[in-house]
């Protein structure tokens, strides 16, 4: 039987990644839209707004949803959670305020960096960081539930977001024919309504006069995580920023839109599992007996990855010929590079907590630094060189170069037996299969469906043959599979 607190992290993941699909993935639905409706140079420019967007979420941050449950957990109960609660609500939103007003004066060369024409169109960038403001409302909402663990909100504050945003795109972009502006409109207003409910909800449930001090140890607890948390958009940034030094606009939104299937591996498993992983560490601790449920984890969520990878690299190339244009078909070679960098990026969540909950959040913060300097690097040199396939061998050895710094400083603070033996044998059968595949396509004129269908199969055959899996994993997957049954009787 896999173990209780294995299938809690399991559930946990599945509800609150139902919510990250649903915030995530009105991209993703868009893209349709976007490809048939607009030219290619917009859709480059979307996906620069797109990426702006998370640069600045991740900068406006502060790390204050991790020092929030690390607070919580000590103090959940107590008159002082709601003045931590409402502390941190009202400094995150204050905060930003600031940052985005100061920023909005260099709107000038900021909408001549998204590729956005001078004169009226300009004006798009208010909203812009309106709409950065904006999300700071619904993410502390969503942050705050998943730590109370209130999923039914969760869920349904997601899905209102989702429904909204597409809609609304759908509705200026194709009956307003609103083009660029309909898109980012369709935010503005979909995020307005959530924002205000966001405020109206936190503070009629934790309304206390707000402590400059409290949000001052929240942010000194949460700032280094500021510069861990902005590895990943400047990691996803970066390659945007010299692609446009070195390609047209054109090609970068070709790039974009193959870059976001490559992230249906972060979308459908990462952030589930970080969402539901993360509270669960911040809460139980590096107790003895939760170590060995930290390493199932990070084992189970290898092999699904694994598997989606092979999945994403045998059938990606039809299911983009269905949803878009011909002229995204030229890059979606780059897709599982893509989906193999965000499932290394996923063992991140693993190790960045033991180092956390031993109050060592500057080596982290020092872990970032060097990581984003690598990063910055590494895209220079190999975009300038290689364009488009050099951003996406950037992606991921910049990913693996990251992982394994905050690896290495895990180690030394709280080491841990993950049984990367295991893990070793596991990447190596998922290679020999896919080179298998690619090869007796490529050779022997093999169909690509049937061979691929045919490595799907062979990747859990494998796994027990090589004894990488065994009864364990076998019963637990039964007993999934029957507990799942058993609650569609019930229903």
């Amino acid at each position: 039987m896999i173990r209780k607190n294995i299938r809690a992290i399991g559930k946990s993941s599945l509800i609150y990644g139902v919510g990250n699909i649903s915030t995530k993935f009105a991209a993703f639905i868009l893209i349709p839209v976007y490809t048939k409706y607009l030219s290619v140079s917009t859709v480059g420019t979307i996906a620069l707004i797109e990426l702006l967007e998370t640069f600045l979420i991740g900068v406006g941050t502060l790390g204050i949803f991790q020092a929030t449950w690390k607070s919580l957990s000590t103090q959940d109960g107590s008159a002082n959670s709601r003045k931590i609660i409402c502390s941190g609500f009202v400094g995150l939103i204050v905060w930003n305020l600031i940052i985005l007003t100061i920023l909005s004066i260099a709107a000038g060369p900021i909408s001549s960096f998204l590729g956005i024409d001078s004169g009226q169109e300009s004006r798009f960038i208010y909203f812009i960081l309106a709409n950065v403001l904006l999300q700071f409302g619904t993410m502390f909402q969503l942050a705050l539930w998943q730590y109370k663990g209130k999923s039914m909100h969760y869920v349904l504050l997601s899905l209102f977001q989702l429904l909204g945003i597409v809609c609304l795109s759908i509705y200026f972009i194709i009956f307003l024919s609103m083009g660029l502006k309909g898109a980012i409109l369709a935010k503005t207003v979909t995020l307005s309504i959530i924002f205000l409910l966001s405020i109206w909800n936190i503070l009629r449930n934790f309304w206390t006069f707000p402590s400059l001090n409290t949000f001052l140890n929240l942010a000194k607890f949460g700032a280094p995580l500021v510069l861990l948390g902005l590895v990943t958009p400047i990691l996803t940034l970066s390659d945007r920023f010299f692609l446009n030094m070195f390609v047209p606009l054109s090609m970068i939104g070709i790039y974009s839109i193959n870059y976001k299937f490559g992230m249906l591996i972060n979308m459908f498993l990462v952030v589930p599992l970080q969402r539901g992983l993360l509270p669960m560490i911040y809460k139980q601790g590096l107790k003895d007996e939760m170590q060995p449920i930290y390493k199932d984890t990070l084992f189970y969520y290898s092999v699904i990855g694994c598997f989606l990878i092979l999945g994403i690299t045998f059938f990606i190339r039809p299911v983009i010929a269905l949803v878009t244009s011909s002229e995204y078909l030229e890059a979606t070679y780059i897709v599982p590079v893509i989906a193999a960098a965000y499932l290394i990026s996923g063992f991140r969540p693993f190790f960045t907590p033991l180092v956390a909950l031993k109050d060592r959040t500057d080596l982290l913060g020092k872990a970032a630094v060097a990581g984003i300097f690598i990063c910055l690097s590494i895209n220079y040199i190999l975009i300038s060189q290689y364009g488009i396939t050099g951003a996406a061998l950037a992606t991921i050895l910049s990913y693996t170069i990251f992982t394994t710094i905050v690896y290495t400083i895990s180690k030394k603070v709280t080491p841990m037996d993950w049984n990367w033996g295991r893990m070793l044998k596991l990447f190596l059968t998922t290679l020999i299969i896919l080179i298998g595949v690619l090869f007796s396509v490529k050779n022997w004129n093999s169909s690509q469906l049937l061979a691929g269908l045919l490595g799907l199969l062979s990747f859990p055959t494998l796994l027990w043959a090589f004894r990488i899996i065994g009864e364990r994993e076998i019963n637990g997957v039964k007993s999934i599979i029957s507990f799942v049954q058993n609650k569609m009787r019930i229903k």
